[in-house]
């Protein structure tokens, strides 16, 4: 047990570094340890990293703090990514002739050449169905290569949103619960009984304008804000450091900076 991989969730926002650190216990998840550092206001352009001093030496603190063992979990602002439903053949697919399929069908569903482009997938909640989403290798290449120059080796990048869906998920918010989550400029939202599921929108739009427009019939709302944000009363306040079993002081005086962070150490490992 005392060499079991830590669970890293390493949420770089536009003005802070939040990262969260779990691992397994018998009784449920341990937080082992958390880090969230001050950075430049302009550290994310249109979702696309900035590396600065600041980053690097906030970037090297986590490595030096890691032990050997680590699965590091990266968030991506959704707004780097596009995704297109992809309906699978009658014929059952198996790796590698399923990653071919997609590879193939990228070329008609992005308008974008297919060779600058890194694609991933997943089951879609629909039957029969994949959800692919593309990026552009240079915009990944920009988020590597200041978390490799401190010594940091991701074993994945996930999508902000899918993060707080399984914030959300794991969380145990009911079925037709939403989560809405205040970060940095932006709005993300939760909702599995919304068309559009995930999503996110600019902080200027009222909470409950964005609840009519993105989740309306949500049975109940929760909210993950700082302090300085105040929600309505028809939003429950949502605590994501209640996932963890195991939690002992000195904890963050704010929890919603750890939201995304979160939803990405719990992440399952892929299969």
């Amino acid at each position: 047990m005392a060499f079991q991989t830590w669970q890293v969730g390493l949420d770089i926002q536009n003005t802070q570094l939040c990262a969260l650190a779990i691992q397994r216990r018998r009784d449920g998840w341990q937080l082992r340890r958390w880090w969230q550092q001050g950075l430049p206001k302009d550290t994310l352009r249109n979702g696309m990293l900035q590396s600065s001093p600041a980053l690097q030496a906030a970037l090297c603190k986590l490595q030096q703090q890691l032990p050997q063992r680590y699965s590091l979990r990266v968030g991506l602002p959704a707004q780097l990514v596009l995704q297109r439903p992809l309906t699978l053949p009658a014929q059952h697919l198996q790796e590698p002739a399923l990653g071919r399929y997609v590879t193939a069908a990228a070329q008609r569903l992005f308008p974008v050449d297919a060779d600058v482009l890194a694609l991933d997938y997943r089951a879609s909640d629909r039957e029969n169905q994949l959800c692919v989403t593309a990026a552009r290798r240079e915009a990944i290449a920009q988020w590597l290569t200041p978390l490799q120059q401190s010594g940091l080796q991701p074993a994945v990048f996930e999508l902000t949103t899918h993060a707080l869906a399984l914030t959300a998920q794991l969380g145990g918010l009911e079925e037709g619960a939403a989560l809405l989550l205040h970060q940095d400029t932006h709005w993300l939202w939760y909702s599995r009984t919304s068309n559009v599921p995930v999503g996110y929108a600019d902080c200027a739009i009222a909470p409950e304008t964005l609840a009519q427009r993105c989740f309306p019939s949500a049975s109940v709302r929760y909210g993950c804000v700082p302090a300085h944000i105040a929600l309505p009363d028809t939003f429950t306040p949502f605590s994501p450091l209640s996932l963890f079993a195991c939690r002992q002081p000195p904890l963050p005086q704010q929890e919603a900076p750890f939201c995304i962070a979160a939803g990405l150490a719990l992440r399952p490992e892929d299969s």
